[in-house]
């Protein structure tokens, strides 16, 4: 039973110090090659989940009872599904659920991004610009800094981004300034 123990806490201790360093690192570093989208099954804090079920239950099953190393196994993998299954769940429902809107992080990431006015920015009406940026393209609605008209087609630069609507200035303006 000696070599059970060492086994299961081995496996405690790699699945909390991946646990640690997804949570300083994030969870980023498994993203599947062809996907964007990152995968709620196979990353880090499952894997880490799935090891510190094990690794807690199938030691703490070895030092305290006197069940078999079939039984102790058994249940250890058990209680490691259910913990992966519970982190599945978690990763889908809350961690990597779709955003609706641009979060408050890319709202200060847009600022600067080159832009295309897909729909005329008026001066009493909201225009719309396209730019890509993180592997996909973007559309937002958009206004002027200044009260002047901005036709479909001009290269424009954002300069912030409220309540969903981009605000942006010509790009010819802001390349004279630099």
């Amino acid at each position: 039973m000696q070599i059970w123990k060492v086994i299961y806490l081995a496996t405690f201790v790699a699945g909390l110090s991946l646990a640690v360093s997804s949570m300083l690192h994030g969870a980023e570093r498994w993203r599947r090659r062809r996907s964007v989208k990152q995968s709620a099954v196979f990353n880090p804090p499952t894997v880490a989940s799935l090891a510190v079920g094990i690794g807690a239950c199938g030691y703490l099953l070895t030092t305290r009872t006197s069940l078999g190393w079939f039984g102790v196994f058994f249940i250890a993998m058990a209680t490691g599904l259910a913990s992966l299954f519970g982190m599945i769940l978690l990763m889908a429902k809350w961690a990597l659920r779709a955003s609706t809107h641009i979060s408050g992080l890319d709202e200060e990431d847009t600022h600067g991004q080159i832009a295309v006015v897909s729909r005329s920015i008026t001066p009493g009406e909201v225009g719309e610009i396209t730019y890509f940026a993180w592997e996909r393209t973007h559309v937002l609605p958009a206004t002027g800094l200044d009260s002047s008209m901005i036709p479909e087609g001009t290269e424009v630069v954002i300069d912030s981004v409220e309540d969903g609507v981009a605000r942006v200035e010509l790009w010819s303006v802001v390349e004279q300034r630099l």
